[in-house]
């Protein structure tokens, strides 16, 4: 992997036009930009996710000065039928374990970081959970557990692969996705931690759950031990551009655009002969990668 930072001139982010007929693009273009227009959905997906639990954990934080109490297990969030307000389900465990009964500490309706509705629940009579909310809360109890467990699991130490037997701690971040027209559900398990300053690019998972809950084989989607780190102060980092290689697909995967929503600076992903300008969340039209020096 390529571990570079560099200004921001030195690539052009727009593509040329028109597209398809520069010289140097793989004939395949089409495919591989279904695929980025895909990852670029999930990853916009779980950045409202993130966004919208985020505020509602803010929120039910300074209503109770931050007294989660034992057994939190996080938040939940799904659509309503109003388009960008999301339901947020605050959600604690009554036991140990995948099995122990669920409860609702706090509900809230969310849009764009902005709380339209809440409800809070004593602790001692919250409500079990049901629905969408419970199937949620148990593959994101369940996803980080059955990476843990999988053969085969790899793990960094100081930005490289762990040998075996090899002292190592994993600090893991699941996001779980709202169940597709079907009733499954992918969950996301990011390795951590993800800090000002520092995020892994590489060993994060993806795990799949059917309509019936029954779990799936945790998939690794970044496979490396790169970690993009920055500095805050840096004056010309909103100039900066990281760039990556990714040699396993054809296109920047689900990670590498929910990673480029969470950095100060530009990000660059090199699949094979082509490299993609990302920034924000979003994936511009690639360009050669010859132009760009790769």
């Amino acid at each position: 992997m390529i571990r570079t930072l560099f200004l921001a001139t030195a690539i052009c982010l727009a593509a040329p036009a028109p597209l398809l007929a520069q010289d140097g693009m793989p004939e395949d273009l089409a495919e591989r930009m279904a695929a980025s227009r895909s990852a670029e959905e999930v990853a916009r997906q779980l950045i409202a996710v993130q966004e919208a639990s985020g505020a509602a954990q803010q929120q039910y934080a300074g209503m109770t000065g931050g007294a989660f109490g034992d057994g939190y297990r996080g938040a939940v969030a799904f659509p309503t039928d109003q388009l960008g307000v999301w339901n947020v389900v605050l959600v604690a465990a009554r036991g140990e374990g995948a099995e122990a009964p669920l409860v609702a500490l706090a509900e809230y309706e969310v849009t764009q970081g902005e709380i339209l509705g809440e409800v809070l629940h004593d602790a001692a009579e919250a409500p079990a959970l049901t629905g969408t909310a419970l199937q949620m809360a148990r593959a994101k109890y369940v996803a980080p557990r059955a990476v843990i467990a999988a053969p085969g699991v790899g793990y960094c130490l100081d930005g490289e692969p762990a040998g075996e037997g090899s002292p190592h701690s994993v600090s893991y971040i699941p996001l779980v996705l709202p169940p597709d027209e079907t009733g499954a559900i992918e969950a996301y398990v990011l390795n951590g931690p993800i800090t000002e300053g520092s995020i892994p690019l590489g060993k994060h998972y993806r795990v799949h759950f059917d309509e019936f809950g029954q779990i799936g084989e945790p998939e690794i989607v970044t496979d490396t031990c790169e970690v993009i780190t920055w500095d805050a102060d840096d004056p010309e980092l909103a100039m900066s551009v990281y760039v990556t290689e990714y040699d396993e697909g054809i296109a920047p995967s689900v990670i590498h655009t929910f990673i480029s929503s969470q950095l100060p600076m530009s990000m660059g992903v090199v699949t094979g002969d082509i490299i993609w300008p990302m920034a924000g969340g979003m994936i511009a039209p690639p360009v050669p990668a010859s132009e760009a020096g790769y």
